[in-house]
């Protein structure tokens, strides 16, 4: 097994690469292309608007208005199709690390955080296509290059360029990828690490430590994948993390021992259970604040929502009722009497119930979601965890980490689907479009559950996949609380993320193998949990595909596009100003940008430095601005990790005044270690400004030490 992987290779590449030959490649599947003449046009934002009704326009009259739309070299018709390209700056207000002032004469500049939206309609009508899943890239021209001054690349080049991509090769690497992921995991040791798989060959790349107050409990992504909630353990509230810029955002007093967190249907609201005083905290998404505080009930809160996210239900594992509240209105609405000892529960819209979990007594409550009444209660046994419904809201699965056993409910009878045994310790379910993996704590394996069978008159078949060396219930902390996410669906519905804290790593399975196709290692930390977040094309509006990302060094860019229907490649154009030289603008930190990071970082102490293991280091060093105000302490990160792999420590400087400042840190053990300072706000990500190398030598080596200095 490979130490490493490129996860988007994997997922567009180890499938569809014979057909990329042939550039009939996608994501992943996806519903069928489709036009909507009655939906709103996808280039309303651009001026391009949908035809009056009862007006068709000619193929003429839709190409002027593309025209008007996008600028030259930007916009092209093909097949039928009408195909524009269009950057705009991603506004402080956003979460835009430049300050949100990335537009110089009309361009956006280098290093500026962009939204590039690619919009699609039919040539003849105007009306958006809908339903796609492009990829998208963008490559810088080299200007000395012949034809670097032309119009759009040629398609044979155009082809050749996207086949190089799809290939995952470290030296065919575009300057901005569209199809980025981010995988986020929740550590033992208060921290979250942020990992970009789209390293070929040999190793991933640990992109950033976010540190937290205290080890994190539980984690929620909002659907914007722009902000991420985490309960903090010891009554530390709820960091609010920026995603964009891996930092936290703010921290938030809430209620005490916070445990569970959801962000509601819709992302407006962040809902935190309170276990300490029977409270739920209801937070604005945006701004963290806190909307309400509702008491719910004593002891441990789990939250589900139905009606669309109207209603939101809270069990307290302390008492005998389900809290009912209107999520809208933060107003509770009643109560439904379930019984003692309630550890979960799950909605389902499509079928109108909610399942209720009493884990000691060994019961499921099935209680109708628009009438507030229990149903009828399914015995199981004691020792019942988790529930969730499968993605088409049927079938509920309830796992028994006691009995080491499956039980799937079927919503539509109030009954027993299926019972599965010889699980060891089933903690956790996630679903893809054809699977329910069931992770178990006891064992180094998770098990498929084929949901095509579901409902059949034999038990769906189970297959065990290897995930790891250790049992998860190995780690230092134990197995996760049933209530984080240990596995994730990855985006293209065929594939997972499995967290195996026990042995400090992820594991990546591609559906139709028979062990994990790769390994992410967890760089020392022991991830509890992992989300993902996806920075591909999304379709936003109908017919309008968008996401964001960092520009690098100014110049001519050829955008590159892959659509899956009709199969099709398409480049186009794009220009990106320099980075304006004004204090208060963006610089440009990535490679060849005019600036580069906004500052110096220059060490007050020696070079030739050694530290002893185990004992306390302070580190002091001058920072100084390039122009614009001083720096501010909480401005900057500063890590120090061992190199290759192991120790890592990360946080704000201290200032000791005229420009210095200081850390402390006590090395564990000997080796090569590595100070990296950031910035983000002075446009100095982390791996912008060289790192300072230290050496650490073992306390048998003192002697040898203080001679040598």
């Amino acid at each position: 097994m490979r130490a490493g992987i490129d996860l988007r290779a994997l997922l567009v590449g180890a499938t569809v690469l014979h057909a990329c030959l042939g550039l009939g490649c996608s994501r992943g599947a996806s519903s069928t292309a489709s036009t909507a003449e009655a939906q709103p046009a996808a280039g309303e934002a651009h001026g391009l608007g949908s035809p009056e009704p009862g007006v068709t326009r000619s193929p003429g009259t839709e190409a002027e208005a593309l025209a008007a739309a996008f600028p030259a070299g930007s916009r092209i018709e093909r097949d039928g199709l009408a195909i524009g390209v269009a950057m705009r700056p991603f506004t402080a207000e956003q979460g835009a690390s430049d300050g949100g002032k990335g537009v110089v004469g009309g361009m956006v500049t280098a290093g500026s955080d962009v939204t590039v939206e690619l919009t699609i309609t039919d040539a003849a009508t105007g009306a958006p296509v809908r339903g796609l899943s492009p990829l998208g890239w963008m490559s810088r021209r080299d200007a000395g290059a012949p034809g670097a001054a032309e119009g759009p690349l040629a398609e044979p080049d155009c082809r050749g360029k996207i086949k190089s991509y799809m290939a995952g090769l470290l030296s065919v690497r575009p300057e901005v990828d569209l199809n980025d992921y981010l995988l986020w995991t929740l550590n033992e040791d208060s921290s979250l690490s942020v990992i970009d798989p789209h390293v070929a060959f040999s190793r991933t790349k640990l992109r950033s430590v976010v540190s937290l107050g205290s080890p994190g409990v539980a984690f929620a992504l909002h659907p914007s994948n722009d902000s991420l909630y985490v309960t903090l353990g010891g009554g530390r509230g709820v960091a609010v993390v920026d995603t964009r810029r891996a930092m936290v955002r703010r921290n938030v007093a809430v209620g005490e021992d916070p445990t569970a967190i959801v962000v509601a249907p819709g992302g407006h609201t962040v809902w935190v259970g309170n276990d300490g005083d029977g409270t739920v905290s209801v937070l604005d998404a945006r701004s963290g604040d806190v909307l309400k505080t509702l008491p719910v009930g004593p002891g441990h809160h789990e939250l589900a929502f139905s009606g669309g996210g109207g209603t939101a239900w809270i069990t307290s594992r302390g008492g005998a009722s389900v809290a009912v509240v209107d999520a809208l209105a933060l107003e509770p609405l009643g109560e439904v009497t379930v019984g003692e000892g309630a550890v979960s529960l799950a909605a389902s819209d499509d079928s109108g119930v909610v399942h209720v979990v009493l884990g000691g007594k060994g019961e499921v409550v099935m209680v109708d979601a628009a009438r507030r009444e229990v149903t009828g209660r399914v015995p199981l046994g004691p020792g019942l965890g988790a529930v969730r419904f499968d993605p088409r809201g049927r079938f509920s699965f309830v796992l028994n980490p006691v009995a080491g056993q499956v039980h799937i409910l079927d919503a539509a009878t109030g009954k027993v689907a299926h019972q599965l045994s010889g699980f060891a310790a089933p903690d956790a379910v996630t679903f893809t479009e054809a699977y329910a993996y069931v992770r178990q704590a006891g064992a180094a394996k998770v098990s498929l559950i084929d949901r095509a069978a579901l409902g059949g008159s034999v038990a769906p078949p189970v297959v065990d996949v290897q995930a790891g060396q250790k049992a998860p219930s190995m780690a230092s902390g134990g197995a996760a609380p049933f209530a984080m996410a240990p596995i994730a669906e990855a985006p293209d519905g065929k594939s997972v993320l499995i967290a195996n804290p026990a042995d400090k790593a992820l594991y990546f399975y591609a559906e139709g193998m028979m062990v994990p196709a790769g390994t992410f290692p967890g760089y020392g930390r022991e991830p509890r949990a992992v989300l993902i977040e996806d920075r591909s094309l999304d379709e936003v509006r109908p017919g309008v595909y968008a996401t964001t990302a960092r520009l690098g060094a100014d110049g001519r860019y050829d955008v590159e596009f892959l659509l899956d229907r009709p199969r099709m490649a398409v480049c186009l154009e794009a220009s990106v100003a320099p980075a304006p030289a004004d204090d208060d603008a963006a610089g440009c930190a990535g490679p060849g940008c005019a600036g580069g990071p906004a500052l110096s970082l220059d060490p007050l102490f020696d070079a030739d430095l050694w530290l002893e293991a185990g004992v306390p280091a302070t580190l002091r060093f001058r920072a100084t601005a390039k122009g614009g105000p001083a720096l501010d302490a909480k401005e900057m990160e500063i890590m120090i990790v061992r190199f290759p792999v192991g120790y890592r420590w990360s946080g704000a400087p201290r200032d000791e005044g005229d420009g210095t400042f200081s850390v402390t840190f006590t090395p564990p053990t000997p080796g090569e270690y590595r100070m990296l300072p950031s910035a983000v706000t002075r446009s100095a990500p982390p791996g912008s400004l060289p790192y300072v190398p230290l050496r650490v030598f073992g306390a048998e080596h003192a002697s040898f030490r203080a001679g040598g200095r």
